[in-house]
């Protein structure tokens, strides 16, 4: 070992010192709902209704991929409406985007789209009432129909005029015709004000002129270069009101205009949705739109499109990433990152199935806008499929790449995916909501030769209802090759049990055919059509009615398939589809919290693994919803076991709480809409591990609130020797957080600072941060004399993803290169090479120290017992290759920390899929201390000796690997740090130097050295591998001669000397007195009623010497030959565990044993 070695060591031991000696929030909403509708499904957040209702056009009647939600025809009094059922949060406001066309094949143009906002808290959604109303307001027109229910604001593109009319029972200026109208509350601030009021309004055409809407009659829609339409909507807060800007681009990649500039009084509701309704009357058009985004104002975005959604095999391909800056402030250092990947996520290697050929980057007309490498409007030649630019943007303002490229090929999966994302600098006050930090666009590469699909599902979402269900069936051709009509398509449909079909497309008196001609034979239904179809379109789909018999624990759930044939079909592997309709089963916790028990559950039965797990509301189980009618959910669900479940759905005000020892993995997304009130609960518990919580998609699970508990066990120990005030070190389970204090205040919390020369424990935030902040190293105490109870509660957005993590070394500095970093996860971190990448970063050594709670007084003995007057020790030492072995950590848990020496700074990341539970073996006292934990680590030969005394506990690991040395070797030895006048073991290497944890080439001449005081006794136990055990090896006493047998579990009572190096070798032969095993045997040693026994069989007398766990010697006493000896003082001893040694007249018996006294 080399001095720099030891340095290190001393580094390490100064650091505890520090911790010891020198004691002296808001979180931000961030969300982004994206949603294109250009598909021919929509998630089940989205929500369809009107009449008739709004539907996609995907297939029927645009080309697949690229389509539109068409909230109506251009018919006579059409109303069409949708929502999306994720609400967001209004603490900063809200930024909204989207695309829409107005066109129409008829004279006459009319009524107009509302883009509405409501309260996301509204028991029962209630759409407004058309018309002139816009499906916003309320109106009087043939009686009385109601409003938007909880409406907040309506933006109404108006075409004919009336939405800002003061007719039908609303207030406004009168018509206005080509307008953007806004309108108000239904409850406004000021009560005088009338609901739904008029606020203001800005004219964009001539009256029943185009502007609004495309004004020239068409059959076909109007192409982009004809007619465009891009809205975007600010609602930002000032001064205790908040302003709304209306702005529109009518140009593709267009300078935007602001048409509406308002400020309001009313204050909008704490969580918001968005919807989009239209109506048509006398007069029509097409109210079409997509390209959707909701997110927070006033930062920074990215977006991206591609001009095909479909292409040929050999497709040319252009891809526009806009880069938006919507804040006050210049971003220099802004990384831009974009890679082509296929449909099943892989990257594709540049020259096989697709290659970028060009980049162009466009400043957008602002001077500001700048990207290293790259002159604005300048075609870059390209010979790779990703890109990482730097960029600088100016205020409000974006920056824009062109990237083109050729297919080459199908790519596996059928699509090409393209991802771009950002990281924006760190700018105080940037307002960084990283949802809106990645943008991904794909485009489906068909197949050449003739491929028929089929799709399926059922209405509702799958959910089964009184009324019934609705499966719908879509045959759609995939290829670039039309259908020729004559040769027939077949579509089967097996109706499983369980399910009632009422009506089907093609039943003579029920569904009209559009085309299928529909048999029946038994639950098989039938339908066949003989016409042409062309590429990339759909057949009218198949419509098949059902109702399901009511659900029992057996049965509660049906998966329908059905087929299409087709003879010229060259693909089968698309040829089947499946939809699954099942009882919606609610959390509603009718007895108790128990998740097993079936009636807590609205259908009488527990889900399966991989459901989802919704909870009651008024609104899903109320007199209208799929549950058992009783409404919201009354109690906490409680995890009982490790589950594994789909989607995670709870908007109630009750909590889904992670329960202790018990992990949870959610394999699809939280919806959770009230998490101020209802929300996850991740549970601690001084004595347990704390519960796990893992996601196995963390692209959908950024922005996930919980609160997660935190044990504290520091404090001013009066027993605890000099340093009286501990110190417990940890890291925060969320992204950012103040600390929750007490009131009044008994808390101390610090940071570790590696730059900071001095005392590197700084009081915590540590300039620039305001808050604690995730895998960052922080240390606590409490003021408070008595063990603490108190169990805190982190609230905030959880961290779900990899993470990567800057260590530095900082130059003439203190302890320079020891970086503390926390287990900011809700799940523990392996102690491994794939778990903690180091990547470009060089340690001093390839170890981990676990830091825990303590003085540096203390340590303790993992043995699964306890002892009096010995607590938590302060750190372990773990090498990257003996974490998992005998007695050694294997995982940090969640909000533990851990130090790193670092020789060569960078970044290290933590893999989030490389997590494991939070798990505790019997060797683990308590959770807030580094333990041993369960590993399938495979076992190396070892020899583990815990050395005990009156006052502290030490343990010393010696493993034995061919490879090794007897000197220092990286990621299998960790240094010793030895502290004052404490019981201290460790193995003496050949270096010199002294190690905790010490592998070997072979363990016969190690050297194994005991610091004690004169005459100080102690007992050490072993604990030994099996196959160490066979070898007859012994401990040699280097001080009095005596050897003792190194066997498991075997335990000796040794009198201390002054000699702390190379108190013991171990040896292959023995000298000085051994136990003999032959006449040992004769000695039995138990307790019976609860006192100690001697069987003495041998033929000689022998001393029974009692002592307790500390060494201390509190019986001595005959036990005769031939004869059972009882020890009748020890039924009044202390419970717990003694060490008894049994010694012969002549020393040719020396038995040790131990016993538990209860």
């Amino acid at each position: 070992m080399t001095n720099h070695y030891k340095h290190i060591r001393i580094q390490l031991l100064s650091i505890l010192f520090i911790s010891c000696f020198f004691c002296v929030s808001s979180l931000k909403a961030q969300f982004t709902i994206t949603e294109n509708f250009k598909g021919s499904s929509v998630g089940s957040n989205i929500i369809l209704g009107g009449n008739p209702k709004a539907y996609l056009t995907s297939g029927n009647p645009d080309p697949i991929n690229q389509g539109w939600l068409r909230l109506t025809k251009d018919d006579n009094s059409q109303q069409g409406y949708a929502y999306i059922n994720n609400s967001f949060p209004s603490t900063l406001g809200a930024y909204i985007e989207f695309e829409y066309k107005t066109w129409r094949s008829k004279s006459g143009s009319a009524d107009g789209i509302c883009i509405f906002l409501f309260d996301a808290d509204t028991p029962t959604f209630r759409i407004g009432a058309f018309g002139g109303s816009l499906g916003y307001a309320a109106s009087t027109l043939g009686g009385y129909t109601p409003g938007l229910a909880g409406a907040y604001l309506g933006v109404g593109l108006d075409e004919f005029g009336n939405f800002a009319s003061n007719e039908e029972g609303k207030d406004g200026p009168g018509y206005r015709a080509n307008a953007i109208t806004l309108r108000g509350p239904e409850a406004p601030k000021n009560s005088t004000n009338p609901p739904y009021r008029f606020l203001t309004s800005q004219t964009v055409g001539n009256s029943y002129g185009g502007n609004i809407a495309y004004a020239t009659q068409t059959s076909n829609r109007p192409t982009d270069l004809q007619f465009y339409r891009r809205v975007r909507i600010y609602i930002e807060p000032e001064a205790n009101q908040y302003r709304i800007r209306v702005q529109w681009t009518t140009t593709p990649n267009g300078t935007f205009t602001e048409l509406i500039n308002y400020l309001t009084e009313d204050v909008p509701p704490a969580k918001l949705k968005l919807g989009f309704s239209a109506s048509t009357g006398a007069s029509v058009n097409y109210h079409e739109i997509r390209n959707i985004l909701i997110t927070t104002p006033g930062d920074v975005l990215v977006q991206k499109s591609v001009n095909m959604e479909n292409s040929s095999q050999s497709g040319e391909l252009t891809y526009t990433v806009n880069v938006i800056n919507n804040s006050t402030s210049t971003l220099p250092g802004l990384v831009l990152n974009d890679v082509i990947k296929d449909g099943n996520g892989n990257n594709i290697i540049y020259g096989s199935t697709f290659s970028i050929n060009s980049v162009t980057f466009n400043n957008d007309g602002n001077a500001g806008n700048t990207a290293v490498g790259f002159t604005s409007g300048t075609d870059v030649t390209w010979n790779k499929n990703s890109l990482s630019a730097t960029m600088t943007l100016a205020p409000n303002s974006t920056g824009t790449f062109i990237i083109k490229g050729k297919l080459n090929g199908i790519p596996a999966g059928g699509k090409i995916v393209n991802n771009a994302d950002i990281i924006p600098p760190e700018i105080p006050g940037l307002n960084d909501d990283k949802t809106n930090n990645y943008s991904t666009v794909s485009t489906t590469v068909y197949n050449p030769n003739l491929d028929l699909s089929i799709e399926k599902n059922a209405d509702n979402d799958g959910v089964a209802q009184a009324t019934g269900n609705t499966f719908t069936i879509t045959v759609t051709n995939l290829s670039g090759n039309n259908k020729v009509a004559g040769n027939t398509v077949t579509v089967t449909d097996a109706i499983p049990d369980g399910l009632i079909v009422t009506d089907y497309t093609g039943k003579s008196g029920g569904l009209a055919s559009n085309g299928w001609i529909a048999s029946v034979n038994g639950n098989t239904y039938t339908f066949k059509r003989t016409d042409a179809l062309n590429a990339l379109f759909s057949y009218p789909a198949i419509h098949i009615k059902v109702n399901a018999n009511n659900p029992t624990a057996q049965l509660n759930k049906w998966t329908n398939i059905a087929t299409v044939q087709y003879n010229d079909d060259t693909n089968p592997d698309n040829n089947s589809a499946s939809a699954t309709l099942k009882w919606y089963n609610y959390w509603y916790g009718t007895t108790d919290t128990d998740w097993a028990k079936q009636v807590n559950w609205t259908a009488n039965f527990v889900p399966a693994e991989g459901e989802n797990i919704e909870f009651a509301t008024n609104t899903n189980n109320g007199i209208t919803g799929t549950g058992n009618g009783k409404g919201t959910a009354i109690r906490d669900l409680h995890l009982d076991k490790d589950r594994i479940i789909g989607d995670l759905i709870n908007n109630s005000d009750v909590n889904l709480v992670i329960t202790t020892e018990n992990k949870l993995i959610i394999n699809g997304t939280v919806n959770d809409n009230n998490s101020d009130n209802g929300t996850i609960i991740v549970k601690s518990n001084p004595d347990k591990a704390s519960g796990t919580l893992l996601f196995s998609d963390p692209s959908k699970n950024q922005q996930v609130n919980a609160t997660v508990e935190f044990y504290n066990k520091a404090y001013e120990c009066a027993t605890c020797g000099f340093y009286r005030r501990q110190w417990q070190y940890f890291g925060i389970p969320v992204q950012s957080s103040d600390y929750p204090y007490l009131n009044p205040k008994v808390e101390t919390v610090n940071q570790w600072v590696e730059p900071y020369n001095g005392n590197k424990w700084r009081p915590a935030p540590y300039t620039p941060d305001t808050e604690l902040k995730a895998f960052k190293g922080y240390e606590i105490t409490n003021t408070t004399n008595t063990l603490p109870t108190h169990i805190y509660g982190f609230e905030g957005i959880l961290n779900v993803g990899d993470a990567i993590i800057g260590l530095t070394r900082t130059s003439n500095v203190n302890y320079s290169g020891m970086n503390l970093v926390s287990n900011s996860y809700t799940a523990a971190i392996p102690i491994t090479s794939a778990a903690i990448g180091l990547g470009s970063v060089l340690l001093n050594e390839n170890t981990v120290y676990l830091f825990n709670m303590g003085t540096r007084d203390q340590w303790r003995k993992l043995n699964g017992g306890s002892a009096d007057g010995i607590a938590a020790g302060q750190y372990q030492a773990v090498p990257f290759n003996l974490a998992g072995q005998v007695g050694i950590p294997d995982r940090i848990l969640s909000m533990h920390t851990f130090m790193l020496n670092v020789t060569s700074p960078g970044n290290i990341t933590l893999p989030y899929d490389q997590l494991v539970k939070n798990e505790l073996t019997t060797s683990t006292v308590t959770p807030w201390k580094s333990a041993e934990l369960k590993s399938s680590t495979a076992q190396l030969p070892h020899i583990v000796m815990d050395v005990i005394s009156s006052g502290s506990a030490d343990r010393v690991w010696l493993f034995e690997e061919a490879d090794a040395s007897t000197g220092f070797d990286n990621g299998w030895d960790g240094y010793k740090i030895k502290e004052g006048d404490l019981m201290q073991a460790y193995v003496s290497g050949g270096d010199q130097s002294d190690y905790q944890i010490a592998t070997v080439p072979q363990m016969t001449g190690t050297t194994i050295g005991v610091s004690s005081g004169l005459n100080e006794t102690y007992s050490i136990n072993l604990s030994v591998a099996a196959e160490v055990e066979s070898r007859n090896l012994y401990l040699y006493d280097l001080s009095t001669g005596r050897s003792y047998p190194i066997v498991n579990d075997a335990e000796y009572v040794i009198t201390g000397i002054n000699v702390s190096n190379n108190r013991f070798k171990i040896t292959v032969s023995s000298s000085g007195l051994i136990e003999d095993n032959t006449k040992s045997a004769l000695i039995n040693i138990y307790v019976r009623n609860n006192v100690i026994t001697i069987d003495n069989q041998s033929g000689e007398d022998c001393t029974v010497e009692v002592y307790d766990l500390t060494g201390r010697l509190i019986a001595n006493k005959k036990a005769l030959k031939k004869q059972s000896t009882e020890l009748t003082e020890s039924s009044q001893y202390r419970n717990g565990v003694y060490i008894v040694r049994v010694i012969g007249k002549t020393r040719s018996i020396n038995k040790t044993d131990r016993v538990l006294l209860k």
